[in-house]
């Protein structure tokens, strides 16, 4: 797996949650989990996480965003299967 496309695939949930009506709320857990799934691809040269609720954290957001946001949705589930792929 290419971390760069891993930076790309935040980037572009950046980008996504800049432009939704969501509540403040949920704009902040996904400003809060992008910041920390970047803070730690950051910090190691081999690009394992450490923190292992990283995944729970995206799946629960997939799941409260299916719905109404598919398009954030499927940029998180593609983020699951990229943290996935490096161990998470």
């Amino acid at each position: 797996m290419d971390p760069k496309q891993l930076h790309e695939q935040l980037q572009r949930l950046q980008t996504e949650v800049d432009t939704l009506s969501a509540n403040d709320e949920n704009r902040a857990k996904l400003h809060a989990l992008i910041d920390d799934i970047d803070r730690e691809l950051g910090t190691s040269p081999q690009f394992v996480l450490e923190d292992t609720s990283l995944q729970d954290r995206v799946d629960e957001l997939v799941s409260s965003f299916e719905a109404e946001h598919p398009t954030t949705a499927g940029i998180l589930k593609d983020i699951m299967v990229k943290l996935a792929s490096i161990g998470v």
